[in-house]
């Protein structure tokens, strides 16, 4: 079905709003794909490319509270929250606290679930499709472990991956270990395999997805953000803009961590928090891991590419600013020393900072806004982006499109 005349202003530029701009164009509509500033520099472009259905429980899980108060004290944690009087910080985590219970993750691990799979399976499509040369790699990941203690007590997240959710994983013995992936240092204490994993690099992905998009006619405009929003009987009409005003018939925020900014035209306090991650991004080495490796004693992600190797993760609460702070990028490169038989390759590339957009159930928000009916939030997938955006894109243009749904919008309406 297609829609002459039909144009939809998509704030955004990310993995998120080019999923959104891309699945819209599909289905006829003209899009609009603005950007504050340039486009994909931002939360898309440098972090570690995992696409992760295995990494589908949230961050609000029981006992994460008495991790977080340990981290407090070290400043050196892969999480870290900077004491500070600030009011929407404290109401989000009071919030997350009330999540922080079994049932509730179990419940959020469903619903992520949901947007994993299909993206998953979506991207296997629109790479080919579209010829989106991104360094695809689908041969799993590898959770590993340094310390025996933090093995054996992932075996109950293991077996609940297994059972509640059907995740595939296999257990490896620190002797299997050294054989399956040479570019880890031995000693280790073991690992889990997860074979529906994959990766890719990710300003490859968005740079290709660009052009194709650019080709079939979707127009771009940098340095364009979103001040407001002009309505007319009951429906928004215009977006304001830094560069003046843009008509629409409908209007899509992908505005991830700086989303709460746009409370007001959204009708809702949006509750999301900026955390930020950090990459270290390098040469590819000569003995380079064959697959993806989460190094969990130090929430650190090494992801190998075609063209070179990148190092990231870290949650850091610290408000928006992109200061680095050099304890974080020590702990990647601590990280990969304790781990890897080549950790760093010269020259490393200076560190990138982006924020994540938290919300405090771990899950995304997706669908209308109060405000307007023709007025739609895609924003909020805390550290699976990447992972999700297909799926969100292609639930947004369904629900604009008043199509069923391929996934179950429910669990992420605004309202919640």
């Amino acid at each position: 079905m297609s829609h002459p005349g039909q144009q939809v202003l998509v704030a955004g530029a990310g993995v998120i709003g080019t999923a959104c701009a891309h699945f819209l164009e599909t289905l006829g509509y003209s899009v609009i794909l603005a950007d504050r500033g340039p486009v994909y520099a931002q939360a898309s472009y440098g972090n570690c490319g995992n696409i992760c259905p295995s990494h589908l429980l949230p961050l609000a899980q029981p006992g994460v509270i008495g991790q977080a108060l340990t981290a407090l004290a070290q400043g050196d944690a892969p999480f870290f929250l900077a004491p500070r009087i600030d009011l929407p910080l404290w109401r989000w985590l009071l919030r997350f606290g009330g999540n922080c219970r079994r049932n509730r993750m179990i419940h959020s691990g469903h619903a992520a679930l949901a947007l994993l799979r299909e993206s998953r399976h979506l991207y296997d499509g629109l790479l080919d499709e579209y010829a989106l040369e991104c360094e695809w790699d689908s041969s799993g990941s590898l959770y590993v472990f340094e310390r025996s203690h933090a093995l054996q007590r992932f075996a109950a997240t293991a077996e609940l991956l297994q059972t509640e959710y059907g995740i595939e994983a296999h257990f490896v013995t620190a002797g299997a270990l050294a054989a399956m992936e040479p570019a880890l240092r031995p000693g280790l204490a073991g690992a889990w395999y997860f074979p529906g994993d994959a990766h890719l690099r990710p300003d490859r992905l968005l740079a290709c997805w660009r052009q194709s998009l650019r080709s079939r006619g979707i127009r771009f405009m940098e340095h364009t953000g979103v001040q407001g929003l002009v309505f007319r009987d009951g429906r928004a009409c215009a977006a304001r803009t830094s560069r003046g005003e843009i008509e629409a018939d409908f209007f899509v925020f992908a505005t991830g961590a700086m989303t709460p900014f746009l409370s007001r035209e959204i009708g809702w306090q949006v509750p999301i928090q900026p955390a930020k991650g950090y990459s270290l991004t390098m040469p590819r080495p000569r003995c380079s891991p064959r697959v993806a490796l989460h190094l969990v004693d130090y929430g650190v992600v090494v992801t190998p590419m075609r063209s070179g190797c990148r190092l990231g993760s870290v949650l850091e609460f610290s408000g928006y600013n992109r200061r680095v702070d050099l304890r974080r990028v020590a702990l990647l490169r601590s990280a990969a020393r304790a781990c890897l038989v080549e950790p760093l390759t010269e020259p490393v590339e200076q560190p990138w900072v982006g924020w994540r957009s938290m919300t405090p159930d771990g899950l995304p928000r997706i669908g209308p806004c109060p405000t307007a009916p023709n007025l739609y939030l895609a924003a909020g997938h805390n550290m699976l982006g990447m992972s999700m955006a297909p799926a969100t894109g292609q639930l947004i243009a369904q629900m604009i499109d008043r199509q069923v749904p391929t996934v179950d919008p429910t669990p992420y309406r605004l309202l919640q």
